[in-house]
């Protein structure tokens, strides 16, 4: 219910920060350079607003887009699906052709860090495959259309659109801040099914059914869950409550506990939270499967 940042930045809005050097609040995109890749998306978009049924060729770059629900349904409405991606498993079933991924340290290009400053990634290794960028200037030669397979190249074409001419070389030590967006209140948000009822609860709703809150961890993502070496970062299987919704359903941490909607059922260790707020089952994304928003939890 965030909305991709726009109620944190009426909250900061609202305690000030303006006007409070040094204070700033920073919206926690869900996967690595969101924002970067939401502004060059926005970008692509601005010459064409069309929204073409089905999609003739939908290509799909990446592991954690590869990985989103989201992206999935769009699959299903195009004719072609074309994946690049690290871990063929994230797309067979779903893709016509896979084709090969590279890391983050054997690519070219650019990341944008939490205060929107643009940050230059280097090649340390020399990949056995050719990198993202080259596989769709293939693709994109194919259907004659100008895409260079230069990084720098295509930098200075974004840049030129998005970043204010910003020169790749001005990011080899410190690139600079964009300046600061006058702040627009967001549009009020549209009431979700249940809301109402929500706002004028009784203590026996927490008994029914909790609001699922998804989480990913700071370090997460398909190299962490399939290389053996990063398993010590994986989020334990388990759902925190708070100690009231516990209490309820007599549950205790480190009890073996049900999450059930909509006809999928997950099984978790509960864990005890105080600093949680009631009405709240919070689940790591990795283990929350196809849970629903609204889910029951009960001992196992």
């Amino acid at each position: 219910g965030g909305g991709g940042g726009a109620r944190l930045a009426e909250a900061a809005h609202a305690l000030g920060f303006a006007g409070k050097p040094g204070c700033a609040a920073f919206h926690l995109a869900a996967t690595p350079n969101a924002r970067g890749v939401a502004e060059a998306w926005a970008c692509a978009a601005d010459d064409d607003d069309s929204d073409p049924e089905p999609i003739e060729l939908l290509v799909v770059s990446g592991d954690e887009a590869a990985a989103s629900p989201d992206v999935r349904a769009l699959a299903e409405q195009s004719k072609a699906v074309i994946a690049i991606t690290m871990f063929h498993s994230l797309a067979v079933g779903w893709a016509d052709l896979v084709l090969p991924a590279t890391a983050a340290l054997e690519r070219e290009g650019t990341s944008m860090n939490l205060e929107g400053r643009v940050q230059r990634l280097r090649r340390a290794v020399t990949p056995p495959v050719p990198d993202e960028l080259a596989w769709l200037a293939k693709l994109a030669e194919r259907f004659e259309v100008a895409l260079s397979p230069h990084p720098p190249v295509v930098f200075e074409e974004l840049s030129r659109r998005i970043y204010g001419g910003l020169e790749l070389d001005r990011l080899e030590e410190r690139a600079p801040l964009p300046e600061r967006a006058p702040y627009v209140a967001p549009e009020p948000a549209i009431a979700r099914t249940g809301d109402s009822h929500r706002r004028g609860q009784s203590p026996e709703h927490f008994v029914g059914t909790l609001r699922l809150l998804r989480y990913r961890p700071l370090f997460s993502g398909p190299q962490v869950e399939r290389v053996p070496e990063l398993q010590f970062q994986r989020p334990d299987r388990e759902v925190a409550l708070s100690a009231g919704d516990a209490a309820r359903r007599g549950i205790a941490t480190g009890d073996l506990v049900t999450l059930r909607s909509n006809g999928t059922s997950v099984e978790l260790r509960a864990r005890l939270d105080r600093r949680l707020v009631e009405g709240v089952a919070r689940v790591a994304e990795e283990h929350a499967a196809d849970l629903h928003l609204d889910v029951e939890v009960v001992k196992a």
